[in-house]
């Protein structure tokens, strides 16, 4: 996905009526579904807010509301929507992807961008329906059902990780057939913000019906500022591509273990000569 995903669009004109069946007024709010690459890390999206009415408007409580994602749910947020051309984001999750056929084949269903809304001391829910959210949102749905369907023939694990003379790490991504007889290929794999993963010799796989295959690679630090080691979110999130038979190679994760992130943790501080 592109640094900057693609955004859309929603404008809501809502209006409700109060226990005296008098008409609230309209709260004109505008909004956009964005995807940026620091939002990829943390599974997230942004819904971005534009106020062209009067008067600020403060928003309580976020959802994102779309039948192909379950598990998000609403997010508590202070969030003042100030009036003019300034835009403001609410970072929200949108869960997981409802698999009901193959990945390729999916549509994302429509989406809704559900805000509550604070006035003094009262509140009321605005729905913001997102009419051309589904090109964003079927990328994100066919990503996750990718993973799913590959995760059915084969998963791959970090292990065997052990310092080498040189001060770097000798380590093995293992190949494990979860189902299937399928030939599994790595056609790519990654490191994070503070690893680097660098394949040993050529990419191994699972031949048709074999159960396990363990790929060489060395480990060693890419950053290592203190900021950076510090407040990384996610530094063992390690990308790999495989594919099964003759599909296209598709995304997904190494598993790393918790003994195996302790010693890559431990690793990383020797390495750069950072304390603890």
């Amino acid at each position: 996905m592109a640094a900057t995903a693609i955004a859309v669009a929603a404008t809501v004109v809502h209006v409700t009526a109060d226990r005296t069946g008098v008409a609230e007024p309209a709260i004109p709010l505008g909004a956009e579904l964005v995807q940026h690459r620091t939002d990829q890390v943390t599974r997230t999206v942004k819904i971005q807010l534009s106020n062209r009415g009067a008067t600020p408007v403060r928003v309580v409580r976020a959802e994102l509301r779309s039948p192909s994602f379950t598990g998000a749910g609403p997010i508590d947020t202070d969030t003042l929507v100030l009036t003019g051309d300034v835009r403001t984001d609410i970072r929200i999750g949108y869960g997981r992807g409802v698999c009901t056929g193959p990945a390729r084949s999916l549509t994302a269903e429509p989406a809704t961008a559900v805000l509550t809304v604070r006035d003094g001391d009262r509140t009321r829910e605005v729905a913001l329906p997102l009419p051309y959210a589904g090109e964003l949102l079927t990328s994100l749905l066919r990503a996750d059902c990718e993973q799913t369907e590959v995760a059915r023939v084969a998963t791959a694990t970090l292990t065997g990780l052990a310092e080498r003379p040189d001060g770097a790490l000798d380590a093995v991504v293992r190949l494990t057939r979860t189902g299937g007889t399928e030939p599994v290929r790595m056609t790519e794999l990654r490191g994070s913000i503070l690893y680097t993963l660098t394949p040993v010799g050529e990419r191994a796989g699972l031949a048709a019906g074999q159960a396990t295959a363990d790929i060489a690679v060395t480990i060693d630090s890419n950053r290592c500022d203190p900021h950076a080691v510090g407040e990384v979110k996610k530094p063992y999130e390690f990308p790999v591509w495989l594919a099964v038979g003759d599909a296209p190679a598709v995304h997904t994760l190494i598993e790393v273990p918790a003994a195996a992130q302790e010693i890559l943790l431990g690793f990383v501080h020797r390495r750069c000569g950072l304390p603890g």
